[in-house]
C-alpha cells in the first residue's frame, strides 16, 4: 500500500472517531440540558444560586437553566459543570423527590465518564473547587 493511502485512511478514521466523540457529547449534553428544564419548576433556583453562578462561567453566551449553541452543546466541560450542578441540587433536595431524574444523571455520568479523558483525579479537584466556591459564595 502507498504511504499517502495509509496516511489518508488513518486521518478520516481520527476524524470519524472525533465526530463520534463529539456527537456522544452533544447527546450526554442534550439529556443534561433536559433535567434542568424538568427539574426547573420543582426546586427554588435561588436556594443554588452560588453553585449556578459557579457553573455558568464555563457556559458561553446563555447559563445553566436555559443551555443552547452547538459550542456550549459539543463542551465536555458544560457535560461535567451540568453533572456537578444536577448532583449538588439532587443532595440538597429531599432523597424521595426526582427519583427518576436521579437515575437519569446516574446513566448520563456513566456514559460520560466512559467517553471523558478526564482523570478521576481531575474530575475531583474540580468537584473541590466548586464545593470552595459555594462555600465562601456572598449574594
Amino acid at each position: 500500500m502507498a504511504p499517502n493511502f495509509v496516511a489518508k485512511s488513518l486521518e478520516r478514521q481520527h476524524l470519524k472517531s472525533m465526530r463520534k466523540h463529539s456527537l456522544q457529547i452533544i447527546d450526554i449534553n442534550t439529556v443534561l440540558k433536559d433535567l434542568h428544564h424538568r427539574i426547573a419548576s420543582c426546586i427554588d433556583a435561588g436556594k443554588y444560586e452560588a453553585a449556578t453562578t459557579y457553573v455558568n462561567q464555563y457556559i458561553s453566551h446563555t447559563h445553566i437553566w436555559h443551555i443552547k449553541f452547538v459550542c456550549n452543546l459539543e463542551e465536555p466541560e458544560v457535560a461535567l459543570m451540568q453533572i456537578f450542578h444536577l448532583q449538588y441540587i439532587f443532595r440538597q433536595e429531599p432523597a424521595d423527590k426526582f427519583i427518576k431524574e436521579r437515575e437519569i444523571l446516574e446513566e448520563q455520568y456513566g456514559k460520560f465518564r466512559a467517553i471523558t479523558l478526564y482523570s478521576n483525579k481531575h474530575m475531583e479537584v474540580r468537584r473541590q473547587k466548586m464545593a470552595q466556591f459555594i462555600k465562601e459564595y456572598k449574594k
